[in-house]
């Protein structure tokens, strides 16, 4: 019997308890924070070529080949400051979070031509501050 009240003491008093981990203590401001909104981008890839054939991202952007023609491929960055390559395959998906600015030219190693351009930008500075609440 004692663990039957146990039991229905508990749920409610650890609700409480992680509403006062999460909400902010009576006066007490909350930061402002920035939250930057990170994008998908999508390249086909096709019998012998991408699609599109020049892409442009933000640092921190994901991209996502697509294999959607019926020929084996891969996607490998020939020149560009981040270095990634896929496995040869004939259909599925292969992401890749970009993290370093500047000019990627990709190609598939298998079929001579089969390139693509992709240009990621730095983060734009967000940066906001909020100013201290005046002292009486």
């Amino acid at each position: 019997m004692a663990k039957r009240s146990i039991r229905r003491v508990a749920g409610p008093v650890l609700a409480v308890a992680a509403l006062a981990l999460v909400a902010p203590a009576a006066g007490a401001t909350t930061p402002k924070v920035s939250v930057t909104k990170v994008s998908v981008t999508k390249v086909s890839v096709d019998d012998n070529f991408f699609e599109p054939k020049r892409v442009t991202v933000t640092v921190g952007d994901r991209v996502t080949w697509k294999w959607d023609g019926y020929v084996a491929h891969n996607v490998k960055v020939e020149k560009g400051p981040q270095k990634f390559k896929s496995a040869i395959k004939s259909e599925g998906t292969f992401s890749r979070v970009i993290r370093k600015p500047g000019v990627y030219r990709i190609v598939c190693t298998l079929h001579p031509g089969m390139t693509m351009k992709l240009t990621a930008t730095d983060v734009p500075d967000t940066t906001t501050s909020t100013a201290p609440p005046p002292s009486t």
